[in-house]
């Protein structure tokens, strides 16, 4: 059993109230390996000093004409990701249809697109999320390939040196250093551990902590932004961060966070 998922039922026993949360994500999880075991290596044919260069001049790496997206998997996808959140109640019969009809469509790989270079045009609840699902094992894979040939220790910028996208969540290594999560592919990457990596903001009147008792997750809420990131202390935490587990383990931080923010 993957430890991820070893993890996620683990939690639910301990913690009944995230048990609904921790089902789901495990559902979700499921189905998304179930391609990415049949997902061959990406070739991507930019060399090695293209990617440097790319890096270095703050361009993330991966464009979409080089995702191998294999479409009838992703169709695949879409449809079990959209029946895993009808059958946990997530969402109704109707956007259901929806989602169905988008992931049937013939413009499925422009909509694809649209949601990778970050264009604002989710009018469907929840597609946004679908589509992160069904895009996940080749953006995963492909980062792995990526990260074999170019090292993103110079990049610190506020988004992943990868595919773009913001950080869901952080971890916070053994020398006190921050390292960001892309919210996509999970990639990892450097950052001021003192400024939020939404805004940029890093004055330490305007910024705050709070954490779990144990220590073991930390959060940073942002005044002029009003949005926060979670983090995982290494110095503290019984194990190393397991990005789908501590996503739904930190749920009661982010209801502490808005009830302080209220």
């Amino acid at each position: 059993m993957p430890r991820d998922v070893a993890e996620l039922r683990a939690l639910a026993e301990k913690q009944p109230a995230l048990a609904p949360a921790a089902t789901l994500q495990i559902d979700l999880i499921e189905s998304v390996r179930r391609v990415q075991s049949r997902i061959t290596t990406p070739w991507i044919e930019a060399s090695t000093e293209t990617l440097n260069a790319r890096l270095a001049s703050g361009e993330p790496l991966l464009s979409f004409a080089q995702i191998a997206f294999d479409w009838n998997d992703v169709r695949l996808l879409v449809r079990q990701v959209t029946d895993v959140l009808r059958r946990h109640e997530v969402i109704d019969a109707a956007t259901a249809a929806a989602l169905h009809s988008v992931g049937r469509s013939p413009t499925l790989p422009d909509v694809m697109r649209g949601w990778f270079e970050l264009q604002p045009s989710m009018d469907i609840e929840m597609l946004g999320e679908v589509l992160g699902w069904a895009a996940r094992p080749y953006l995963q894979r492909t980062a792995e390939v990526l990260q074999q040939r170019v090292s993103l220790e110079r990049w610190s910028r506020r988004v992943c040196p990868v595919c773009a996208a913001e950080p869901e969540f952080a971890v916070i290594n053994t020398t006190g250093e921050r390292h960001l999560v892309c919210g996509r592919c999970h990639v990892r990457w450097g950052f001021n551990s003192v400024a939020c990596p939404y805004c940029g903001n890093d004055d330490r009147s305007t910024l705050k902590w709070m954490a779990t008792p144990d220590g073991t997750y930390r959060v940073m809420i942002c005044a002029p932004c009003g949005r926060y990131i979670k983090a995982l202390d290494a110095r503290k935490a019984p194990r190393p961060l397991l990005p789908y587990v501590d996503v739904i383990a930190t749920l009661p931080l982010d209801a502490a966070v808005m009830q302080s923010l209220g």
